[in-house]
């Protein structure tokens, strides 16, 4: 997920957003994506970006990585839901957001 949040946000992104983002989306604790950033640092997929705020963004081998991942669940995907009605995609779409919506809810309040 980071690597997609760093090349959504055009290649590079706030450190402060990108772990309020991770732990918003994922409901982890900041300690858990500080170390997952670390990690990715050390593994030179991302690096920190010089300037006035602190930002993070993504190496060569960074977006050659997420590129890649990218097109494999495209693929992927494109497999899972090839022979699925329309109707029935649209009813499981609309119930998966009303899910997503009552457990950030539950989630919210815990």
């Amino acid at each position: 997920m980071a690597l997609n949040a760093v090349a959504g946000n055009g290649g590079a992104i706030e450190r402060g957003r990108l772990v309020d983002r991770m732990t918003d989306a994922l409901k982890i604790d900041a300690a858990v994506v500080e170390a997952t950033l670390a990690e990715l640092t050390a593994a030179e997929l991302l690096a920190e970006v010089d300037g006035t705020i602190p930002r993070i963004g993504l190496t060569t081998a960074g977006r050659d990585r997420q590129q890649a991942n990218g097109a494999e669940v495209a693929d992927l995907t494109t497999r899972l839901y090839a022979d699925l009605p329309a109707e029935d995609l649209e009813a499981a779409g609309r119930v998966l957001i009303e899910v997503t919506a009552r457990a950030n809810a539950v989630l919210a309040g815990a």
